[in-house]
């Protein structure tokens, strides 16, 4: 049998998805997969909103990465760039519009209110310092950007139905964590503390972009990369350090793992794919019945420790004395019982 030819695919998203793709996490994908276009930290609604075409100067030196990603978001270059690719493969998550939001400008067009970039070009303070933008995240009214980004996303929807009709879409559920592994630690600590992260809404954040995800896929009956059962915490080798959205090495294997099985699901027959399913699930029974037992036994000691709290909370309101006639009482009962036994 012939090498097989590696499918195209695009990303539009952020390192969520753009690190699964790199050899320093996943060595040999490209045997595979083929990444010929990508868009970056980008929101939904900027894309879908006509290019900002004004002339723009660095407030401050930024890496030609950086500047590519400014370029990008302006010009919306990847509508045209992914239509003449026609992968085979597109791969969407929402960073962009969970942890930036979006800027409208005066004549109603958007670009994408990236700190870590935009801020940072004589195009945006310049507006900014005139009052001409006008700020929309989800952290100030998530239904009023809901409503943008679904508006946006059913265009962006509509656009590749009719540009890319044999493109795969899937949605790679993102999400935050909390956590982080670091040396001489055996469990996970605080990811903000220990990395010395401003404060970041982890939870509200992981509710609006699964809100996001539930949309697009029930909405566009896109396929999706759901890795959120894995809870995978960030670590502090990471090539890029330690964030919200990097993560231990298995989970860039595990995607890998369901892009191959979102390929194989379209090339094989139906019969062959249950069979395939029947080995997957018989593989991970095992594991599931160590992290049910896992589980319940974390149950049984939660349950002890809220019954010590409970106890203690109770001693405290006896007050000093009655706690300590409390106390002797218990011992002396313990004692009659034990020469009775």
């Amino acid at each position: 049998m012939g090498a097989r030819t590696p499918e195209t695919v695009s990303v539009f998203g952020s390192c969520v998805t753009r690190d699964n793709f790199n050899s320093r996490f996943n060595p040999g994908y490209r045997e595979y997969f083929e990444v010929a276009l990508s868009a970056n930290q980008s929101s939904v609604i900027a894309l879908m909103s006509p290019p900002v075409e004004e002339e723009y100067e660095l407030l401050r030196e930024l890496s030609d990465y950086d500047q590519w990603n400014i370029r990008s978001d302006l010009t919306r270059d990847f509508l045209p760039r992914v239509a003449e690719l026609q992968p085979d493969h597109l791969v969407l998550d929402f960073f962009g519009d969970v942890h930036f939001g979006v800027a409208r400008l005066p004549d109603g067009r958007y670009l994408t209110d990236n700190r870590w970039k935009t801020h940072f070009t004589d195009f945006y303070e310049r507006h900014r310092a005139a009052g001409h933008l006008t700020l929309f995240r989800w952290t100030d009214d998530a239904d009023v950007y809901f409503d943008l980004w679904t508006e946006a996303l059913d265009g962006f929807a509509a656009y590749l139905a009719r540009e890319c009709p044999h493109t795969r879409v899937i949605v790679h559920r993102g999400y935050n964590t909390d956590r982080v592994l670091v040396p001489g630690r055996p469990r996970p600590v605080s990811l903000r503390e220990h990395a010395k992260l401003a404060p970041f809404d982890v939870h509200g954040a992981n509710a609006f972009w699964s809100r996001l995800d539930d949309y697009a896929i029930a909405t566009h009956g896109w396929d999706s990369i759901d890795l959120r059962d894995l809870e995978a915490p960030s670590y502090e080798e990471h090539p890029w350090g330690p964030f919200y959205v990097h993560y231990t090495p298995d989970y860039y294997h595990r995607f890998m793992a369901e892009m191959h099985k979102i390929s194989l699901r379209h090339r094989v027959d139906a019969p062959t794919w249950h069979e395939i399913e029947l080995i997957e699930a018989a593989a991970r029974e095992p594991a599931e019945r160590r992290l049910g037992l896992e589980a319940a036994a974390v149950r049984v000691q939660r349950e002890r420790l809220e019954r010590q709290r409970a106890r203690l909370k109770e001693l405290e309101g006896l007050g000093v004395v009655r706690a300590a006639r409390f106390a002797v009482g218990q011992r002396l009962r313990a004692r009659r019982g034990a020469r009775r036994a």
